[in-house]
């Protein structure tokens, strides 16, 4: 059985031939892809030859091995030699997950991106600015007491401003239905970090100053859900 965010990330899946899961480890969703038929194959690639193996294994488990490929490769070079309709990239840092968008832009090939970083995540959506991707969807899930964050980016323009860079946008249009939940944590988490902050004994006003921004920009939208 799936976590509820690989749950949601296979909801956003593009149904194509080819699908791709780039740092797969488990294999469990694309395995869960395979099954419910949502891709034909699917391309398995994680950096860790110990993580392949467990990837293997569940293959074998699950009878897949005739629709999967498994590559031990760094990033989206897995895809130097298959094109795939729709990549998943999920569980990893904001700042890993940057860093493979932008080394592999070539062999994406206009394919659609399931992203679910776990930190950082305006240095994921400002990479998928510059190598020409634009939000879909932006979902929120939550496993285990903690929130997770699923989007969906595919080719397009894109032209937004710094607020939604940080804070993204797609995810406030909506009623999203753990979005007051999310709003209230963000913004309890940003008082205990003020506080923090301001009884420093060496002040730092740049961080204090994105802090308090922070704070304003949740309670305006935890506000707008009273």
């Amino acid at each position: 059985m799936l976590s509820n965010r690989l749950t949601l990330a296979a909801s956003l899946y593009t149904p194509c031939d080819m699908g791709a899961d780039i740092g797969t480890d488990h294999a469990f969703l694309p395995c869960h892809l395979l099954v419910t038929g949502v891709c034909e194959r699917m391309l398995l690639s994680d950096l860790s030859p110990k993580a392949l193996a467990r990837a293997r294994a569940e293959v074998q488990r699950r009878g897949l091995e005739g629709r999967t490929e498994l590559v031990c490769a760094p990033g989206l070079e897995a895809l130097r030699e298959t094109a795939c309709g729709c990549v998943s990239i999920t569980g990893m840092g904001g700042e890993t997950i940057a860093d493979i968008l932008r080394k592999g832009t070539e062999w994406l090939r206009g394919a659609a991106l399931i992203l679910s970083p776990q930190t950082e995540y305006p240095l994921v959506r400002r990479a998928a600015l510059e190598i020409g991707y634009r939000p879909e969807q932006e979902r929120l899930t939550r496993d285990d007491g903690r929130f997770y964050q699923v989007w969906r980016y595919v080719p397009g323009p894109w032209n937004p401003g710094e607020e939604a860079l940080r804070y993204g946008s797609l995810l406030y249009s909506e009623e999203e239905f753990l979005l007051r939940a999310w709003l209230e944590r963000r913004v309890s988490l940003c008082r205990k970090q003020l506080n923090g902050l301001r009884t420093a004994a060496a002040p730092d006003e740049q961080a204090t100053a994105q802090a308090e921004g922070d704070l304003r920009f949740y309670e305006h939208q935890l506000g707008r859900r009273s």
